[in-house]
């Protein structure tokens, strides 16, 4: 694992923090084609041009318990990044999300010596108001949020903090109404796509579920299926267990991204997490689940506000209200599956209601130039950080 010399180095451990990791390395180049980008990362940083020294692809876990058998794996990548970062530092650091991650990484590093300038995108609590967890991010970074709600919450403490809206919204505009009467004009045949999310532990908790709705949503509407597969492990993963629960022969599994899959579909399954964003701001109606274990939950309920443990997808977050209907736990069967999709495909008041939110959350989110000015700041953090031995 040799690392490259960087200008900018991204540490990104989750396919969504590797998206958005990708999309500042790309705005960033194109203000400063000179610079040089190393990641620890996947593979959206690496098509966006960055040197990967470290795949981090199958780094990520699915709560608290998921991530012990990782545990020698991650502590070993730990020790080496903070190793070479200090002996090959970057003029400008910038981990992504992952703080379970990351914020061990930035306190071993300063602990060592590091005195390098930090920009911690997407800094993590976005929603949960973590005094301690803030003031751990302020300590060794700058935090550079994408949201209001954490902007409010840090200056209400005091800490420093960067705002300038989501990137998203400068990169995936709202299906035009060609698109949109293309999707539909099957209704008696409708295109479901499936997002089961990123993560190993995700698909195999969401995919017996998943298929046993897609029959019975075959059954009572004609429906077709494309499973989108975020890298070729979850592809391979897919293939393997969806005829296992009985999922409709010719269901189709892709690779392309997300946004292009959901754009041609009446309707989404999406997994909780970026995916329902980006879902939203495609203007496609959709469905959000998520399930986690029994322990884990009850680790949860002890560490995450009350609120969280009613809403966790982003649209209803960011608006403060229900726009997309979300079944955890147990409420994630087939049957409250179906039921909601077949509203979202019959009722033509719902499906306004939804779209109506989504157009709410995209003025909510920022100004369409959002990413620009990310990447404008980032590329004056990286002017005034002298070049490192």
């Amino acid at each position: 694992m040799s690392l490259a010399p960087a200008d900018v180095f991204f540490v990104a451990g989750e396919a969504s923090g590797d998206l958005e990791a990708s999309l500042l390395a790309k705005a960033l180049v194109a203000l400063q084609p000179e610079s040089r980008v190393a990641a620890v990362g996947g593979h959206s940083l690496r098509t966006a041009g960055a040197a990967v020294v470290y795949d981090s692809t199958e780094l990520a876990s699915l709560g608290p318990l998921s991530v012990i058998p990782k545990l020698p794996l991650l502590y070993g990548i730990l020790c080496w990044l903070d190793t070479r970062l200090r002996r090959q530092p970057p003029r400008l650091l910038v981990p992504v999300d992952a703080g379970g991650f990351n914020l061990p990484l930035l306190r071993r590093l300063r602990r060592h010596g590091y005195d390098g300038t930090v920009l911690y995108y997407f800094p993590p609590g976005a929603w949960v108001d973590n005094e301690r967890q803030a003031r751990a991010v302020a300590a060794h970074a700058l935090a550079l949020t994408p949201f209001t709600h954490q902007r409010d919450f840090y200056r209400r403490l005091g800490l420093p903090i960067e705002h300038f809206g989501h990137p998203l919204v400068s990169v995936i505009a709202a299906r035009t109404p060609e698109e949109a009467a293309a999707a539909t004009s099957e209704s008696a045949s409708p295109l479901i796509a499936i997002l089961p999310g990123s993560r190993q532990e995700e698909v195999a908790r969401f995919l017996p579920t998943l298929a046993r709705a897609a029959q019975r949503m075959r059954a009572a509407s004609r429906a077709r299926f494309i499973i989108v597969a975020s890298s070729g492990a979850r592809a391979a993963q897919i293939a393997a267990l969806w005829p296992r629960f009985a999922g409709p022969q010719d269901a189709q599994i892709e690779r392309t991204p997300a946004v292009d899959v959901v754009k041609r579909a009446q309707l989404a399954w999406t997994a909780s997490g970026t995916a329902v964003l980006e879902t939203a701001l495609c203007a496609v109606p959709q469905v959000a689940f998520y399930a986690i274990s029994r322990m884990q939950y009850r680790i949860a309920r002890r560490k995450v506000p009350a609120h969280l443990m009613r809403t966790i997808t982003l649209p209803n977050l960011v608006l403060g209200r229900l726009i997309v209907p979300e079944l955890l736990q147990s409420d994630f069967t087939p049957d409250n599956l179906v039921k909601e999709s077949l509203q979202l495909v019959e009722d033509q008041t719902v499906v306004s209601r939804q779209l109506d939110g989504y157009a709410e959350l995209r003025a909510a989110l920022g100004p369409n130039d959002a990413l620009q000015q990310i990447a404008a700041f980032v590329s004056s953090v990286l002017q005034r950080s002298p070049a490192r031995a």
